[in-house]
């Protein structure tokens, strides 16, 4: 008896504290992701190509080792990126911890699913 009404209490217990983040990018799961951020006439790209190709660019500094893989997914989880995001949300991140005078955002993920999902902001027009 209290087998049975211990279980789902458990289970519940278990979706409230670990809850599905079904939207969340999984860089695993895409076919691609590029993120470019221009601050001061700078240009900063991350780039994730299927299978497993990084690239990282700051000006004409391109990175295509571990590092352009931890710089991505340094981004992609600074942003909150998912597919319910909103631009605003992130230029304001970005403004606050790592380009405080960003002038662009473009953003544009290809799902495994073949859903292509487009961010653009541009300080000329906000």
């Amino acid at each position: 008896m209290k087998r049975r009404f211990l279980t789902p209490i458990l289970l519940l217990c278990c979706l409230t504290i670990f809850p599905a983040q079904s939207n969340a990018l999984n860089l695993m799961e895409s076919f691609f992701l590029k993120i470019t951020v221009i601050e001061n006439g700078i240009e900063h790209q991350w780039e994730y190509t299927s299978p497993g190709k990084y690239e990282y660019e700051k000006g004409e500094k391109v990175i295509k080792t571990k590092e352009a893989k931890d710089e991505l997914l340094k981004i992609v989880k600074e942003i909150n990126l998912s597919e319910e995001a909103k631009i605003e949300k992130m230029v304001e991140i970005l403004k606050q911890n790592r380009f405080p005078e960003i002038e662009h955002l473009d953003i544009r993920w290809m799902t495994g699913d073949n859903k292509l999902y487009t961010w653009v902001w541009d300080h000329k027009n906000s």
